[in-house]
């Protein structure tokens, strides 16, 4: 008969991997569960950043390069008006013609050369700034579209990035048509080339990230402005083979990815176009910047995941049956605050745990505390950042205000310009008027203006308009509005019956009569010749063309009475 040891089997699985595997399934899968939620969430705010940050700076650098270029085909064209009523031969090159641009070229910031040509192109006489080497062998521009379109149409031309024929630099140039009495028959060209310099002092403002920059683009997809310096003082580089070009050349606005010739990785992207020119503007910022803001939050915490894991996994190794019972409690109280996101804190485990249990707890409460203080910390961080973009967005503001009123001002004469004084008149057509509807308009031409400039010179002629200028702005009120038409005109809006229209005439006209202009040791007399109309604005039949064609005759009938007067024109009711 055998005897037989009837040993009990190991069954199961031991307390220590119990709690390993309890105290890794407890540290893991919270964590987990944060680190995606946390990694979503950080996505959202970084993509949300980009379209608010990127895309604003993208959209408000497009007003003011559009007034920039405006302005600079407005200066042009008054370049061209004033050697238009000059009788001058400028079939070809003399020194007057040559004097003439230089004079503006002084007057005129923003062109870094002048340049006449006939219609077939070719060059009649060039003056630049002299920054840059010039070849003095070129006798024919080149052909080009723009300059093409502006013989046809008759109106100013806005070229796409072309290459300089002088210095064989890309360039930017203003086609403004030039008519002369000297030659009535034949078609001119005045090429004004734009400075590129202020469109890049802008861009270079505009960047995020540390490899992050904004370019702008012209109509063609070519490179306007860019930190590769190769690609704006050498070669004319196209770009519209890029998505982002096509969406802006598209007229589009918003954000995208794209992967940057440049700086040879993906970048994200805020982009908009600029409407009145068709130029894009792209604020780009490498997608791995962005992606690294996203994986230090999520390290972040999974780092703290990990050390609470470690923790458990050490303690629970070293741990017998009998600390069982306040592992179990501590489990239970740390699944109960993960449930409540750590609001709260561990309790305090009963006098006969082990002291290292309760060692352990303490560790996890200090460990809450620091992710409390680090919450808070990272939400005042927040604040502080939300505070600073608030202040550089007033700060963008105003100073698009201030682009604003510049480009409603004359910059000689400080008084409003022609192009805002017609939007101000249009404007006051286009809404009901419930109150007083009577405007008087006062076309004011100053007598001898070109004998002036011609006996004392274009400076003295400048003070003469100045003078007037101040003369218009002393009898103007607040609900008055002067601005300077043409080269030597200026308009008054006034809301005023025929009456009080006359006054204002009469006072204008006497104290600018009265007055004397020392130039030189020389006293200049000034006089002006003023075109008067009262109309009804909400009548229909008193269109502003019809006004301004009445207003303009009454200016010359006052010219023709003897200078120094003023005819009204009656609008019947």
């Amino acid at each position: 008969m055998s005897n037989t040891n009837h040993q009990p089997k190991k069954q199961g699985i031991s307390i220590n991997v119990l709690l390993l595997l309890s105290f890794a399934f407890i540290a893991f899968v919270p964590v987990t569960i944060l680190g995606v939620k946390i990694y979503d969430a950080a996505w959202d705010n970084a993509w949300r950043e980009v379209r608010e940050k990127h895309q604003l700076l993208a959209e408000n650098l497009s007003a003011p390069i559009e007034h920039y270029v405006i302005g600079h085909q407005t200066n042009l064209s008054l370049v061209a008006h004033h050697v238009a009523e000059l009788d001058l031969d400028i079939s070809a090159e003399s020194k007057a013609l040559k004097k003439i641009l230089a004079n503006n070229m002084a007057f005129t910031v923003g062109f870094d050369a002048l340049i006449v040509l006939d219609a077939e192109n070719n060059i009649i006489t060039h003056v630049d700034d002299g920054k840059h080497s010039v070849k003095t062998n070129i006798s024919h521009f080149g052909s080009h579209e723009f300059i093409a379109k502006a013989l046809a149409s008759g109106k100013s031309q806005l070229s796409p990035i072309v290459k300089n024929p002088f210095t064989a630099r890309p360039a930017l140039y203003i086609a403004q048509p030039l008519t002369s009495k000297a030659n009535p028959k034949q078609q001119f060209i005045l090429l004004g080339e734009l400075c590129i310099e202020p469109i890049e002092k802008l861009r270079q403002g505009i960047k995020f990230g540390e490899g992050g920059h904004s370019a702008i683009v012209d109509s063609n997809g070519r490179v306007i402005a860019h930190p590769n310096p190769n690609w704006m003082n050498k070669d004319i580089v196209d770009l519209s083979h890029l998505n982002v070009i096509q969406k802006m050349m598209a007229g589009e606005t918003g954000v995208t990815e794209f992967f940057s010739p440049f700086k040879k990785y993906d970048m994200v992207a805020g982009y908009t176009s600029v409407p009145g020119l068709g130029w894009g503007i792209m604020v780009p910022q490498p997608k791995y910047e962005v992606e690294n803001q996203v994986k230090s939050i999520l390290f972040s915490q999974y780092g703290w995941g990990l050390v609470g894991l470690a923790l458990a996994l050490i303690t629970a190794h070293y741990l017998g049956r009998w600390i069982t019972q306040p592992l179990n409690e501590l489990a239970l109280s740390g699944s109960r605050l993960s449930k409540q996101n750590f609001k709260q804190n561990l309790p305090e485990l009963r006098g006969s745990a082990p002291s290292e249990i309760i060692q352990l707890s303490l560790s996890f409460s200090e460990a809450i505390n620091d992710l409390s203080a680090s919450r808070a910390e990272i939400e005042n961080l927040n604040k502080g950042l939300q505070s600073k973009i608030n202040e550089a967005t007033t700060e963008l503001r105003q100073a698009n205000t201030k682009l604003t009123a510049i480009s409603r001002m004359d910059h000689l004469t400080k008084l409003s310009n022609r192009r805002h004084f017609e939007q101000t008149i249009a404007s006051l057509t286009t809404r009901r008027q419930s109150d007083n509807t009577n405007i008087c308009l006062l076309l004011i031409d100053i007598d001898h203006f070109k004998d002036i400039n011609d006996e004392y010179g274009h400076t003295a002629g400048d003070m003469v308009l100045v003078q007037v200028a101040e003369v218009l702005d002393r009898n103007t009120r607040q609900s008055d509005l002067a601005a300077r038409y043409a080269g030597d005109e200026f308009i008054l809006l006034i809301r005023a019956d025929t009456e009080i229209g006359r006054q204002r005439a009469t006072q204008i006209r006497t104290e600018i009569a009265e007055q004397e202009l020392l130039f030189d040791d020389q006293k200049i007399q000034v006089t002006v010749s003023i075109g008067l109309i009262v109309f009804d604005i909400n009548q229909k039949e008193n269109s502003m063309e019809s006004v301004f064609r009445q207003v303009d005759t009454a200016m010359y009938d006052a010219k023709k009475s003897g200078r120094n007067t003023i005819s009204e024109v009656v609008v019947q009711p």
